[in-house]
């Protein structure tokens, strides 16, 4: 099932666009407010697709409850404390510590999927791990652009990073038996996302509307190519990013699935050269080498 198993990669690369596309909208935004319009762009547009297509069936009905306790723990908390994390520390720091979610993955698959892992595809999830984390460690310059400053406390970010590859990570979980029942993967994010969107909208109606950050734009101040790129957002990371990678997840192993789309931190680096005008340096090459390897790996091992 190499296919499914490279829906991880393909999520990465949606993930990773998302990425570089966040930093400016979030200023404009504010975190809540941003993750807010997103998720409900996103929501809208899943489910015209999956009212227009007649995607939602009983096999999804039966499992419901986990999967809307999947958007919650998923999207509502995994996706607000990722984009909180990637406003504090920068898209860079906030994506090695979210690659986390591959292990986490591999842990409650373990415990709670009964999935296991060889030998051989533990040894490769750990390079594709450990080349993310030289990658990032290690590709920093002194002339540090301002996408590499901490926002508040440091502390904090790395706490809402880790806080989303675990809602991520768990999300992700819960979403499979419904897969593994026959529904429909994109029903399935449909109803994920719409769960989140809801919780969104209800949690900054009532508390984060009156919390704005002092330097977010007032909402009528908002422009048109603020609202094309939060759609355009939207779709890439969450329409196709995460319908893809839930698919995978029903296809094929969490672990494998997750662990390959951990490689978004390597994926911004060239990203980030294209758009900062700085180099990554050697050690952030270095990593990308070593996820290349461990990817093809993966792929290798699960097949033998």
């Amino acid at each position: 099932m190499a296919f499914a198993e490279l829906s991880g990669l393909v999520a990465a690369l949606c993930w990773t666009l998302s990425s570089l596309m966040a930093p400016r909208l979030i200023l404009r935004f504010g975190t809540m407010r941003f993750n807010t319009c997103r998720i409900t762009i996103a929501s809208s547009i899943l489910l015209i697709l999956c009212l227009a297509t007649n995607r939602f069936d009983d096999t999804l009905w039966q499992h419901a409850e986990l999967v809307m306790l999947s958007g919650v723990l998923g999207i509502f908390l995994g996706d607000t404390m990722l984009f909180t994390a990637v406003h504090r520390l920068g898209p860079r720091r906030a994506g090695v510590l979210f690659s986390m979610n591959a292990p986490i993955s591999i842990v409650l698959g373990w415990l709670f999927l009964n999935e296991h892992l060889s030998i051989l595809q533990l040894f490769a999830c750990g390079l594709v791990l450990t080349g993310v984390i030289i990658a990032i460690l290690f590709g920093k310059r002194d002339n540090a652009h301002a996408w590499e400053q901490t926002r508040g406390h440091l502390g904090f970010g790395i706490t809402m990073a880790l806080g989303g590859a675990l809602g991520q990570a768990s999300g992700a979980l819960l979403s499979k038996p419904a897969l593994l029942s026959g529904a429909d993967p994109i029903a399935v994010s449909g109803l994920r996302v719409t769960t989140g969107a809801i919780a969104l909208i209800l949690a900054y109606s009532l508390y984060y509307r009156h919390k704005q950050p002092v330097d977010a734009i007032p909402f009528s101040q908002l422009t048109k190519r603020d609202f094309i790129g939060i759609s355009a957002l939207a779709t890439i990371g969450m329409v196709i990013g995460m319908s893809v990678l839930v698919w995978g997840v029903g296809n094929a192993n969490v672990g494998i699935v997750t662990t390959l789309s951990a490689v978004v931190p390597v994926l911004i680096l060239p990203g980030l050269w294209i758009t900062t005008g700085q180099r990554p340096a050697f050690g952030a090459w270095l990593g990308a080498i070593l996820v290349v390897i461990g990817a093809g790996l993966i792929m290798q091992f699960s097949h033998s």
